[in-house]
């Protein structure tokens, strides 16, 4: 008489179905990070063309770009992001790829996560990227914060734009709510990743960098 082969218990059923459930996880967690560390590599890449741009800028102006953003008739003139477009390729240099808003949401420190379980900022509709603006006709989107601006100049600078090295003139928050830190970008064309807020402490020549 032929033997009648043993089915999968419940519970090796379950074994299995936990370990595959294990293996995918661990697997999505280290697909995720690799993408994250893909999306930091191309900001940084990003930072450094807009450090780049602040110098030629400078160059041919004889000042760094100092924010004043004013009403016009065509909207809001008067940010970095509108004053460094003729000095970069393409607007995406202006966008951080970890940046899912794409320049329209200012960054959240509330979190939540998509289909994968890869947590993300969770954005509030009401809170618009102050550095973002509306002129003459379309949106002028950026993920990176600018800090050189009419009043900062004025109270740090004593009215001067000349800056120290390693005055922090970009940096990125979207990366924070992986790794934990804050892309600066610095004058001399330096990259730095902190967590700490003395890192975005505004330098101007004549400041010792204590």
């Amino acid at each position: 008489m032929k033997k009648l082969k043993r089915g999968m218990t419940l519970v090796e059923l379950l074994i299995v179905t936990a370990i595959i459930a294990v293996v995918a996880g661990l697997s999505m967690s280290v697909i995720i990070k690799a993408r994250q560390r893909a999306y930091l590599a191309n900001c940084i890449s990003n930072l450094r063309q807009l450090v780049q741009a602040v110098h030629m800028y400078e160059d041919d102006w004889g000042t760094v770009p100092v924010e004043k953003p004013t009403e016009t008739p065509e909207g809001v003139y008067g940010k970095a992001r509108q004053m460094l477009d003729p000095y970069v390729k393409s607007d995406d240099v202006f966008l951080c790829p970890a940046d899912f808003t794409k320049g329209r949401l200012a960054y959240s420190e509330s979190y939540t996560t998509d289909l994968t379980g890869n947590m993300i900022p969770y954005p509030d509709p009401h809170n618009p990227n102050p550095n973002s603006v509306y002129w003459n006709g379309r949106w002028w989107l950026t993920s990176y914060t600018y800090p050189i601006n009419f009043l900062t100049v004025q109270i740090y600078g004593k009215g001067s734009t000349r800056l120290h090295p390693k005055c922090p003139i970009f940096w990125c928050p979207w990366h924070c709510h992986i790794f934990r830190f804050d892309v600066v970008a610095r004058y001399d064309g330096s990259i730095e990743l902190s967590a700490s807020v003395r890192s975005h402490r505004l330098l101007f020549e004549g400041d010792d960098k204590k």
